[in-house]
């Protein structure tokens, strides 16, 4: 096989994966736009070959050895797009959506290994464009008819400073997704404790069982109406919740969690002073005046039950 038979397979080979692989990776009109152009450098390449099969009739083997590194430099501009294309491969695995311990470790790790390619690539074009540099700067010296050839060196280092700027725009987009990543974490962390706290909020409820001296003392009731019975004795008195309440004196519960309240005597009766339903308790007997006995009280429909207020204040009789 010739040395031109050669680079016109590795020049289709390297152009089918350069093109794919831009393809692939077009999502929007600016990558359109690039692929566009690459098509175009694609043309300029294969205008290069023909140009270069006239200068290969009369090449000595000065030439021939010049263009057995134009080959080798085809072959790796070739491995550098395909090695870009696992990068951009795996840049579906860096998706700011992960939201589980193992998505996030999965994504870390895809970026870690990301920019660690893009380094090392970096470093490799580095070291191939200046071996193409030297190369140019020897294909100078050569006689005229191997202009075509420098031309093509020229432009396959051309194409490999292309490429480095690829490089360094997937690193940088990995960076800032690496850092948008960790806002979203951190943003998502605060939203989770606020809807919890939120949470607590709306389900938090207070109780308290005490008898009618203790609930006046300490502010949670006040009497209304009634009469004086004898001067001295007021009757009918009537016990409602004060309008400001001390959450410190009731005990805190979960209106889903707290079900069943404790009463402290369970041969006493007791009566609801806030506005909570009693038809939506169970107790152990109910009278019908609206009092009721037993050991507890057992919440049947938290919802509806503590609509009226998150407040439930019960009285012994």
């Amino acid at each position: 096989m010739t040395v031109f038979a050669i680079r016109h397979r590795v020049l289709t080979a390297a152009a089918c994966v350069l093109v794919g692989a831009t393809l692939s990776a077009c999502t929007d009109a600016a990558s359109k736009a690039r692929a566009d152009s690459l098509a175009a450098e694609l043309a300029s390449v294969n205008a290069q070959r023909d140009s270069l099969q006239g200068v290969m009739s009369s090449s000595s083997a000065e030439k021939d050895r010049a263009l057995s590194q134009v080959v080798e430099a085809t072959k790796f501009a070739e491995e550098v797009d395909v090695e870009l294309r696992k990068v951009r491969g795996l840049t579906s695995k860096v998706s700011v959506n992960k939201t589980d311990e193992s998505g996030k470790t999965e994504a870390a790790d895809a970026q870690k290994d990301i920019l660690n390619r893009l380094a090392q690539m970096r470093q490799r074009l580095t070291a191939r464009q200046a071996q193409i540099t030297a190369m140019l700067d020897t294909m100078k010296s050569l006689r005229a008819d191997s202009g075509a050839t420098a031309s093509l060196l020229a432009d396959l280092n051309a194409r490999l400073a292309t490429r480095e700027k690829e490089i360094i725009a997937f690193q940088d987009e990995i960076k800032a997704l690496r850092t948008q990543n960790a806002t979203l974490t951190a943003e998502k962390a605060t939203l989770t404790d606020t809807v919890k706290a939120m949470d607590v909020r709306e389900n938090k409820v207070f109780y308290i069982v005490a008898n009618r001296r203790t609930l006046l003392a300490d502010g949670i009731v006040t009497e209304e109406g009634g009469s004086r019975g004898l001067l001295i004795v007021k009757l009918g008195k009537t016990l409602v919740p004060a309008r400001t309440l001390d959450e410190s004196r009731f005990t805190a519960g979960d209106r889903r969690q707290t079900l069943t309240i404790a009463l402290p005597r369970a041969d006493r009766p007791y009566r609801i002073v806030s506005r909570h339903d009693v038809g939506l308790i169970e107790v152990a007997k109910k009278e019908k005046d609206g009092s009721f006995r037993g050991e507890s009280i057992k919440i049947l429909d938290p919802a509806k039950f503590w609509a009226v207020s998150r407040y439930l204040i019960i009285s012994e009789k």
